[in-house]
């Protein structure tokens, strides 16, 4: 479903959902975050808790996300702590590396944004999301052209990687390296994450011959019935990519690690690679 196709009736019926999420104070979880507008976006530390909380507001009147009323979207430390992001910031911020990054579901970009304050350059960055409208707050939230002297130069695209016709999203054709998709793929059926993947074999260098992780993230949700469809275990997260490979041509193997698993919630952490 493309965002323009978000009716009244679904975000009216998302935010009675997602009112028990909804927080009025930023948890400490986001200060990673808060730490990176302030260093990266020049944002004086008095002015931080404003600014965060008008953008989020805005960002609830789009689509309430869950995520979105706890937020949750600032909270990237476990990010940073996963291996495989330390690996690829890494393989990144290597001297003379040229490898591309895109964050697909990038939301306000925050990921990225991370990535070049670490050093690597905006022209090797990419984001996409469904909403534009996160896009627009995220070069708000981190005042790009504003308080920063410049643009960071990290291209973001909105389009639906679900809808094989969206056309917003050929620009991303051929030109990655690395695709970090964590907290994306829960959001659908197996048969859905088959379109999004195949997406993004398109979106991989046809010639890459890198060795490590192609498309990784982590999945998650809470355990209600039903939630094995949407958080994969690992046999049905080969087979996703098992018919992906059948339908473009490719070969990939997949590693996957249950990070949490207890009566109230799961989480995993995948990984994608080339196979030989």
């Amino acid at each position: 479903m493309s965002a323009s196709a978000k009716s009244s009736k679904e975000i009216a019926a998302a935010a009675r959902q997602n009112t028990s999420s909804y927080r009025t104070e930023i948890p400490p979880s986001a200060n990673a975050a808060r730490r990176l507008l302030e260093i990266y976006s020049g944002i004086a530390p008095a002015d931080v808790y404003d600014h965060i909380s008008n953008i989020r507001d805005q960002a609830w009147a789009v689509f309430p996300y869950g995520g979105i009323g706890s937020f949750s979207f600032l909270d990237f430390t476990s990010t940073l702590e996963d291996p495989n992001f330390q690996g690829v910031t890494t393989r990144l911020t290597a001297p003379g590396s040229t490898e591309t990054f895109l964050d697909v579901g990038c939301a306000f970009g925050t990921v990225v944004r991370q990535l070049n304050a670490l050093g690597v350059s905006g022209e090797r960055l990419f984001g996409t999301d469904l909403q534009p409208r996160f896009l627009e707050l995220g070069n708000e939230l981190f005042r790009d052209g504003q308080i920063r002297s410049r643009s960071s130069g990290i291209t973001f695209v909105a389009g639906d990687m679900l809808d094989e016709n969206d056309v917003r999203l050929d620009v991303l054709n051929g030109r990655i390296d690395i695709i970090y998709a964590s907290a994306f793929f829960h959001l659908f059926e197996a048969q859905d994450q088959i379109k999004a993947a195949k997406r993004m074999v398109h979106f991989l260098k046809t010639q890459d011959q890198n060795p490590g992780p192609v498309v990784f993230g982590c999945n998650g949700g809470p355990r209600i019935a039903g939630s094995e469809k949407y958080v994969l275990d690992a046999d049905a997260w080969r087979e996703v990519w098992d018919v992906v490979g059948q339908e473009t041509g490719t070969r990939w193997k997949t590693e996957m690690e249950v990070i949490e698993d207890n009566e109230d919630r799961i989480r995993t952490r995948f990984v994608v690679y080339r196979a030989s």
